[in-house]
């Protein structure tokens, strides 16, 4: 269905830390297909976390261009990222995520 990940051993397969991860963030980014115009749809959003259900839910309004795209193609993607570090010297980021 999708590609492996290439970097493997940066895999998150901790449980229990990406149940925090999306307990704990703010906010995460819905990616959706793309609009009528051709262009991919993505935005960040607030949501809750039922992880007792493992279950998403997004804060919306009850139509839009976001429920319309959903409803054209439900396959979606969410991402949510944690505390980052930046490494200047090493032109890189340490960073946590959960994506699904």
């Amino acid at each position: 269905m999708f590609r492996e990940v290439r970097r493997q051993n940066r895999i998150l397969e901790d449980k229990a830390r990406i149940s925090e991860l999306l307990k704990t963030s703010e906010y995460g980014f819905l990616s959706l297909g793309t609009s009528e115009n051709g262009y991919g749809y993505g935005i960040p959003i607030s949501y809750v976390y039922d992880e007792e259900a493992n279950t998403l839910y997004f804060h919306c309004a009850p139509e839009g261009q976001k429920l319309d795209l959903i409803k054209q193609n439900n396959k979606v993607s969410f991402c949510v990222v944690g505390v980052t570090k930046p490494i200047a010297e090493q032109f890189t980021t340490l960073y946590e995520s959960v994506i699904s």
